[in-house]
């Protein structure tokens, strides 16, 4: 994996979630998180016994839209699978922040109904209406209305504060412009059951960084064939990740200070907080996302490279010039007018 690995120093807190650090908030994480700090940090990066495999080259414009809109013709449908505990120990509350389109948003929750995760008891999803206009179509499924739009990292943030007031193991967030595996969540939430030592944890896709793009990419995301596969990374795309809640909420959550428009950029920032801590960041191979790219960010005006001066401005500020190095980019990062990342973006290029 590329980069070298962060050795455990003092980190820069968001403070509570959301909010910035104050002088007095930085520092070590508690001594209980600590003590998990990976032995090797400092002395090069953790031996991987993955080897690449190659990867696709990114498509430069995206997935098509209608691909995944079109009417396909019907199979027979997929038994509910049985209301039981998932097969992961962990709580989890699962959020799918929402802006419109709510043909996409309705996919996803159709995704999740499919595998029977709304009916789950360790589970609790819940849409986070932006616009305050969503129809849910089915399902065992809450919806909250905050009443304004908090952005993909506000949502974030009320999912974080909203599982630790409840007492759930785990948060998921999950774009609305994404299709997912078979068994979703169950291949996501596995990695918490390994170790105690994670602290981010993405699905593996179709999309922008090399470094998680799935060693081979299906047709449809249902019909991804899932692996045993767990990839120490730098880093974790927020399309469709999930955070261990008490050391994340620890950690501040995600700085929304730092990173006011949308979060973009605030991914990596926690996953530099995270490692510097002595936490593990990963990427599974039992969950699969497909993402559409770049469909909230066409409702609200967004444009690229408006997201890349927000990365850039927030991620330069806080860390100065080292940060890509720390999450094992080159300097040739993060290019103007560029649509996905290539391999002359990392230190070592990325390959599963």
């Amino acid at each position: 994996m590329p980069g070298a690995r962060v050795s455990p120093r003092p980190i820069a807190r968001a403070g509570p979630v959301g909010r910035a650090a104050t002088p007095g908030q930085v520092g070590h994480i508690t001594q209980k998180t600590a003590a998990r700090s990976n032995p090797s940090a400092g002395h090069g990066r953790r031996p991987c016994s993955l080897r690449c495999r190659g990867t696709r080259p990114p498509d430069p414009t995206g997935t098509d839209v209608s691909h995944h809109l079109e009417r396909r013709p019907r199979v027979p449908c997929r038994p509910r699978r049985a209301v039981t505990p998932s097969k992961t120990s962990a709580s989890a509350l699962v959020v799918i922040p929402a802006f419109g389109s709510p043909e996409l948003t309705n996919a996803v929750v159709r995704d999740l109904c499919r595998d029977g995760s709304d009916l789950d008891p360790a589970l609790r999803i819940v849409v986070v209406d932006n616009a305050g206009d969503y129809v849910l179509p089915e399902g065992n499924i809450s919806v909250h209305r905050p009443g304004r739009n908090l952005r993909w990292i506000g949502a974030a943030n009320w999912a974080l504060q909203t599982a630790s007031r409840d007492g759930h193991a785990v948060c998921v967030v999950l774009n609305n412009d994404i299709r997912l595996s078979p068994g979703f969540l169950d291949g996501l939430l596995a990695p918490f059951s390994t170790g105690d030592d994670i602290a981010l944890a993405a699905a593996c896709y179709d999309d922008f960084w090399l470094h998680q793009r799935a060693h081979a990419i299906p047709g449809t995301a249902a019909e991804y064939v899932p692996r045993d596969v767990l990839r120490d990374v730098d880093f974790c795309d927020g399309t469709a990740i999930a955070f261990a809640v008490p050391p994340v909420v620890e950690l501040g959550g995600l700085d929304e200070v730092t990173f006011p428009r949308h979060g973009y950029g605030a991914d990596i920032d926690l996953a530099i907080r995270a490692r510097a801590a002595g936490l593990r960041c990963v990427v599974t191979e039992g969950a699969y996302v497909s993402h559409l790219r770049r469909q909230t960010m066409n409702r609200t005006g967004q444009t690229s490279e408006g997201n890349r001066a927000e990365i850039l401005h927030g991620l330069d500020t806080k860390w100065g010039d080292g940060w890509r190095a720390d999450v094992g980019l080159g300097p040739d990062s993060f290019p103007a007018h560029n649509t996905g990342s290539g391999a002359s973006w990392y230190l070592t290029v990325p390959a599963w």
